[in-house]
């Protein structure tokens, strides 16, 4: 993969995450789901408060400084304390932030060199992991992940 073909799975992506989104109401939008699930605003604070994080990093690199990481075991509780904060957001601000935190990313991304994305030795605290896997796993494989639970809501 290249960075050109990183950040057009990128977009394409997100168009098809935003699609599902695209006629929602905003009663749909901020309705739990089943057991009292997640809403959709609830999911889209929760995408946007990794890709905050995945900005957060990416400026860190820049200025040459080591992030913190989240390790595997600690992801449930960071998403748990997130959900926590997003919770109560008014659903437009979620969805400036949604918008918003997506568009930094991007422009952080292009500032990106192509080998700190692809070299698996370039950032050892990625233990032997390119960049861009993060870059995948927090954009289009997490929306991905979460595009079917809003289809199941919006029928």
């Amino acid at each position: 993969m290249t960075k050109r073909e990183l950040l057009e799975a990128i977009h394409k992506g997100r168009a098809e995450f935003e699609a599902v989104l695209a006629d929602l109401t905003p009663e749909q939008m901020t309705a739990r789901g089943a057991g009292g699930g997640w809403s959709v605003k609830d999911t889209l604070g929760h995408v946007a408060v990794w890709e905050s994080r995945l900005v957060t990093i990416l400026y860190a690199i820049e200025r040459g400084v080591t992030p913190k990481a989240i390790r595997a075991a600690e992801v449930d509780k960071f998403n748990a304390e997130s959900l926590a904060e997003q919770r109560d957001r008014p659903l437009e601000r979620v969805l400036s932030d949604f918008h918003a935190v997506h568009a930094q990313l991007l422009k952080r991304l292009e500032g990106v060199p192509e080998h700190d994305l692809f070299d698996p030795r370039r950032f050892e605290w990625m233990e032997d992991e390119p960049l861009a896997r993060m870059v995948a796993a927090d954009t289009f494989e997490h929306y991905a992940e979460h595009r079917p639970a809003i289809e199941a809501m919006r029928s």
